[in-house]
């Protein structure tokens, strides 16, 4: 009997395996269609949309423009939260093209099924054409997440008594310490993340194992070096401050009675659940959310809708940018573009 080729096995396996990975990824997809609209159709039909049409109709359009240009800056500064990472891990990006790319994995997040998940993949991908190695282009993404969520959590911890004190009732001043302390879970668990590397492991008894070291290392770096730490988390925090500028701007202008430290806590856990990959952009899970949480201070469900489907509308006209710098580095980004130092 003839053996066969090493390279020939390897061939046929991955061929073999390429359908199977589509057709995951339709099912996938179609499993966020399917939540989306079911999510949308409850809304449509428990929630009083005429008077949700009201809300909007009755706004100032100055307050709106000011939405616009409150979510704009979040993407400026969320990108220059992520170049910070890059520069902490070794990789010299210019300001520009971290913002350029940034914006363009914006639009893609915005626009596209695929949400926070396709923005990410499309930001890698621009970053290794950039000439950045694979595992740091992976790893610069996945912390600069880490850092937007720890951002989010400490917002969350500041203005918690705030808000408990602004809930009054003792009966429900407990749901403003359970953001809290879910938030400072989220930090103990990068605490956690950033010494992992000292565990007794043999850690390159596997490539798992070595990324995982590796993305041990580099939270390090981020997290506990108090110059990038405080660059990296000070963009973070201006970057939901933003948002939540956004929601207050236009909750001003709709007259539902918002302030902004209500917005400051509730905005919060409604973006880490529009960043959840189930849904389409977001769109159903973001309402849901919206309005579960604003119920909390008395905000009506057609106003909460209002204010969610503005803030959805407005987020993927500020990442309208992107779609043009896209086109351009479509055809201008080439693997000399970037260079990367050792670190």
């Amino acid at each position: 009997m003839n053996d066969v080729p090493p390279s020939l096995v390897a061939e046929t396996t991955a061929a073999a395996a390429e359908p199977a990975r589509h057709s995951r990824a339709l099912v996938f997809a179609l499993v966020k269609i399917v939540l989306s609209a079911l999510a949308l159709c409850f809304l449509a039909f428990t929630v009083d949309l005429s008077a949700a049409w009201r809300h909007m109709a009755s706004q100032s359009p100055w307050l709106v423009a000011a939405a616009v240009v409150a979510l704009s800056a979040q993407v400026v500064l969320a990108a220059l939260r992520w170049h910070v990472v890059l520069a902490s891990l070794g990789a010299r990006a210019s300001v520009p093209d971290s913002l350029r790319v940034f914006y363009v994995a914006a639009f893609f997040s915005n626009w596209l099924w695929g949400g926070a998940v396709a923005g990410d993949s499309v930001r890698t991908w621009l970053s290794l054409r950039m000439q950045m190695r694979v595992m740091r282009a992976i790893t610069s993404v996945i912390l600069d997440r880490a850092v937007a969520v720890a951002g989010v959590a400490i917002l969350v911890i500041v203005t918690a008594p705030l808000f408990a004190a602004r809930l009054g009732s003792t009966a429900t001043a407990w749901t403003a310490w359970a953001p809290a302390a879910a938030a400072g879970a989220l930090l103990v668990g990068i605490g956690i993340a950033t010494q992992m590397h000292r565990l007794p492991l043999n850690w390159h008894r596997h490539r798992l194992l070595g990324a995982l070291q590796t993305l041990s290392i580099e939270t390090r770096a981020v997290f506990l070096r108090p110059v990038v730490a405080l660059a990296a988390l000070g963009c973070a925090v201006a970057a939901q401050f933003a948002m939540s500028l956004a929601a207050y701007a236009l909750a001003w202008s709709m007259d539902i009675g918002l302030s902004l430290i209500n917005c400051l806590v509730l905005i919060q856990p409604v973006v880490l659940a529009t960043a959840l990959p189930i849904s389409i952009g977001g769109w159903g899970v973001r309402e849901t959310a919206m309005i579960a949480l604003l119920a909390l201070v008395g905000v009506p469900a057609s106003a909460a809708l209002a204010l969610s489907v503005q803030l959805g509308l407005l987020s993927m006209m500020a990442a309208l940018p992107g779609l043009a710098l896209w086109l351009r580095l479509k055809a201008s980004v080439e693997p000399h573009g970037s260079e990367e130092r050792t670190p």
